[in-house]
């Protein structure tokens, strides 16, 4: 009896933890559809901006078209139809357009912090918030400096 017990209860184990991993769902790395960033995102304006009912509601579509055409723009990107310029171009007329439209539902004031929060976004980099990317290309040595490397030893020289 002993002798069983211990490969019963390893197999009991290892299909157990198999049939865990096999419940978690898989939506594309977990990226939220656009109808979920629209609305997170107009949450997080609304409470940032002070915006009232109507106005959520339209900065809600607003996002969710945007993101609809973002979502369209990343399949051109991997399908290779279209180049890296081509896209950027796409994207900065993508951008003003909908910066177009928030001017329209925003008042002045809101339009204000909201370019302000965009302009603060754009400087955090590309991390999503999370700070700029970590690299020898945004190391401050690498930024400010000479390296000047001499048989085996290395000086940074300051400018």
């Amino acid at each position: 009896m002993k002798k069983y017990l211990f490969p019963l209860l390893a197999a009991f184990a290892l299909t157990a933890g198999a049939a865990n991993a096999q419940t978690t769902p898989q939506n594309g790395g977990g990226r939220p559809s656009p109808e979920q960033m629209a609305a997170r995102q107009s949450e997080r304006i609304t409470k940032q901006l002070g915006l009232n009912a109507d106005q959520t509601t339209k900065v809600q579509q607003i996002m969710a078209a945007r993101d609809q055409e973002m979502q369209g723009m990343r399949g051109q990107m991997q399908g290779g139809t279209a180049t890296r310029g081509q896209m950027r171009d796409q994207m900065v007329a993508g951008r003003a357009k909908y910066d177009d439209q928030f001017k329209a539902v925003l008042t002045p004031d809101q339009y204000t912090k909201y370019t302000a929060m965009q302009a603060d976004r754009m400087q955090r980099g590309p991390g999503r918030g999370m700070g700029p990317r970590r690299g020898m290309a945004q190391d401050s040595t690498a930024k400010k400096g000479k390296v000047k490397v001499r048989k085996d030893k290395m000086k940074v020289k300051a400018e």
